[in-house]
């Protein structure tokens, strides 16, 4: 994985630090589901937490399993 303009997350990241350890949502299949996913930027790794209908990813359980 390359990101581009690493600063700029680094700099989001020191403004507020609980953003560096919370997950990254993507919306996929025309907003019809959730992919909670875990980027660690250094190693240069996404890890996937769960995949989820809109519904199940509103309901918050995912976070707890």
């Amino acid at each position: 994985m390359r990101v581009i303009r690493r600063e700029v997350l680094r700099e989001f990241a020191s403004a507020h630090r609980h953003a560096e350890t919370e997950y990254t949502i993507f919306n996929i299949g025309g907003n019809k589901y959730r992919l909670a996913t875990s980027i660690n930027h250094r190693a240069g790794r996404v890890y996937i937490r769960s995949v989820m209908t809109h519904e199940e990813y509103s309901r918050e359980d995912w976070k707890r399993r």
